[in-house]
């Protein structure tokens, strides 16, 4: 066992696909199958298997990969040290942000970066909350910036910062008999009205959707979109409203092309940073510490 087969198995594991880990890695898809067997033959079980969604590890694979991640990130860390005292570009930071929160938040993010003194390239993914998630518990990513929510049992794996708030709000299109209220609407009114959603068993939307049920409501619920974009463009298309944190929607509501109506009691909703427990290179370690401290 070494540390080029270790790398290997663990791109693998990052990409779910031995041909783009091989291209990854920058070597031949045979030398890295060749390098695998090998390591296969001396732990004695597959560490691999395929499906129809790509490669897989097995049962003890991803018990021995995860234990193994600690190696290749060690490893990792020191290589970017040495870069780094050299004086040398440091490693690529890969941020996944919900897509939802692009608009408003990737200026900051850009700002952020392109101000800060920590030489690094980055690789930017936009997607639901629980893709985000699911790709920095996988270390396809290093870092997330996403809306609350709990996606079991990758949550209890993940740390987190506050990064701020915003409110929840109804979204209406702008000819909505209801777009002209500015007064905070209560929840019952809500379920008689045709709900389009969001992630409903995640975040603010389970929690909203929990609410109606405490209070004996059920939620019309005429659609689900996979991502707030999605979602905000069907509302605007007359199919539906929508419960969604107002700020997905500042600059539609600000060009008069959805109205944003406030809820009873003015719930709220947290943007987290997320990230894996175990050691950061040294260049990631401090562009999240820079992101908490600048974000928050």
């Amino acid at each position: 066992m070494n540390d080029r087969q270790l790398r290997y198995a663990h791109a693998i594991w990052n990409e779910r696909s031995f041909s783009r880990a091989a291209a990854k890695m920058g070597v031949s898809q045979p030398s890295l199958s060749e390098q695998i067997r090998l390591l296969e033959e001396e732990l004695g079980f597959s560490l691999f298997y395929r499906n129809s969604r790509g490669v897989e590890p097995s049962a003890n694979g991803l018990a021995f990969l995860e234990t193994a991640a600690g190696v290749v990130s060690g490893m990792s860390a020191l290589k970017e040290l040495a870069r780094e005292l050299k004086g040398k570009p440091g490693a690529t930071v890969r941020i996944g942000i919900n897509s939802g929160l692009a608009p408003a938040m990737l200026p900051r993010v850009a700002s952020t970066l392109g101000t800060s003194n920590v030489k690094t390239r980055w690789e930017l993914v936009t997607a639901t909350t629980r893709r985000v998630l699911r790709l920095v518990h996988q270390q396809r990513l290093d870092l997330g910036i996403v809306f609350e929510g709990e996606v079991k049992p990758v949550s209890d794996k993940l740390l987190r910062a506050d990064l701020a708030e915003t409110e929840i709000a109804l979204l209406t299109a702008p000819d909505h008999a209801l777009a002209k209220r500015r007064e905070p609407l209560a929840l019952a009114d809500i379920a008689r009205l045709p709900l389009i959603v969001n992630e409903p068993r995640i975040g603010y939307g389970r929690i909203m959707l929990d609410q109606l049920a405490e209070r004996g409501l059920n939620a019309e619920i005429v659609g689900d979109c996979d991502d707030l974009e999605s979602l905000k463009h069907m509302v605007m298309a007359g199919a539906g409203v929508a419960l969604a944190p107002r700020l997905i929607a500042e600059d539609e509501v600000t060009r008069g092309t959805l109205r944003a109506i406030p809820l009873e009691g003015r719930p709220r909703v947290a943007i987290q940073l997320v990230w894996r427990p175990e050691p950061l290179a040294p260049r990631i370690e401090r562009v999240r510490a820079l992101l908490a401290k600048e974000l928050g």
